[in-house]
């Protein structure tokens, strides 16, 4: 009987990941969920913006001191603007560096050499100041199409996604309604994204208690590469 209960675990998961691949998402930006695992990545977005692109020290301040693992999707654009806070995130071992683009175009009206100019001009941008090649890349406003995910492929990468958008540049969105949504959405092997360059309106004051909530739910926070390891 425990052997069956097995068997039938395994293939209710192996049909949910073909449910959501005949969905139309990509096999490759898919983080199969390991049920028994309650692990999930704070990624958070550092994008160039046609207003003023800071740098969030309240957000990476928490993630240090919580002791926080999280990935970081740097632009090209930003990193150029920040290349003292790039080199000192790339120094702390809790962070994981990603590609976020160079200028943060829409990939999915960019030509082929467009899109490869954006995935490589920012590799190397992090390569110079230090960082290790990024091995993921989350499309600019979360946009891509199968052209997309195989120029990626292509370039040695993995795309990566989310399926828990916080919606914290959202200016009607308060703290308290910020870190409630976040703990009530998250799942097993769930992609939370935020953001750190000051576009998060209230991201610093609500990632202390999003933390502690969740890990009061038993969670535990991994960087993107040990989530896919699972």
């Amino acid at each position: 009987m425990r052997s069956y209960r097995i068997v039938v675990f395994f293939f209710l998961i192996a049909a949910s990941v073909t449910a959501v691949a005949q969905r139309g998402f990509p096999s490759s930006i898919i983080v199969l969920r390991a049920k028994l695992l309650k692990r999930i990545a704070l990624t958070f977005d550092a994008c160039p913006t046609q207003h003023r692109s800071g740098y969030d020290s309240l957000v990476i301040q928490t993630l240090i001191e919580t002791k926080t693992p999280a990935t970081l999707f740097l632009s090209g654009l930003w990193v150029k603007k920040h290349t003292r806070q790039t080199q000192f995130l790339n120094s702390v071992p809790l962070f994981e560096i990603a590609n976020h683009s160079y200028s943060h175009p829409h990939l999915k009206e960019a030509s082929d050499q467009v899109t490869k100019a954006e995935i490589q001009k920012t590799n190397e941008l992090l390569v110079k100041l230090g960082c290790k090649e990024p091995v993921f890349f989350r499309p600019p406003f979360g946009e891509f199409d199968a052209r997309t995910q195989r120029l990626v492929s292509e370039a040695g990468m993995r795309l990566i996604g989310y399926d828990v958008a916080s919606g914290d540049p959202d200016t009607t969105i308060s703290t308290q309604r910020l870190v409630r949504y976040v703990v009530k959405s998250a799942k097993n092997g769930s992609i939370v994204i935020m953001h750190m360059n000051k576009q998060g309106r209230h991201t610093a004051e609500a990632l202390p208690g999003i933390i502690n909530q969740l890990r009061e739910k038993g969670f535990e926070f991994v960087k993107v590469n040990e989530l896919r390891a699972n």
